[in-house]
């Protein structure tokens, strides 16, 4: 594991929005409690020794396909630090998993955005919008 990750990278990132996909659900079931599941994942994609596309997607649905389906994905470019980026072979990493564990520095900016856009998207049929952790679980 790669503890000082964010020094391998310039402070400057390139944050983006790569998709939205919320779905109604017109069926709901007679319970009157519902199991919302909230599923994180973090992709990783190495270009050469330049740069990595960080993507983070949010997905929430409900156990018995009811209410709501909803994903959203951000994504991040982070250009390598020309000083340190030969320091390791980056292709024969597992870099999500070293985001996961170590990459706060982005993931929790990428996670903000995505948790921002749940609330705004979850309040606009007048409910009480869905405040979700702005965090990537460990």
């Amino acid at each position: 594991m790669i503890k000082n990750l964010s020094e391998y990278f310039l402070p400057e990132h390139e944050f983006y929005l790569q998709n939205i996909s919320y779905n109604r659900i017109e069926k709901i079931a007679d319970e009157e409690e519902h199991s919302l599941n909230c599923v994180d994942s973090i992709k990783v994609d190495v270009d050469g020794n330049e740069s990595v596309r960080v993507t983070v997607t949010r997905a929430l649905y409900f156990e018995h396909n009811e209410l709501f389906n909803l994903t959203v994905t951000f994504g991040a470019i982070l250009k390598f630090d020309p000083a340190k980026k030969d320091e390791y072979k980056w292709h024969e990493i597992n870099m999500a998993e070293e985001f996961r564990k170590n990459g706060e520095f982005v993931t929790n900016n990428l996670v903000a955005r995505i948790s921002l856009l749940i609330a705004q998207i979850t309040s606009s049929y007048g409910q009480t919008p869905l405040i979700l952790q702005p965090s990537v679980a460990k």
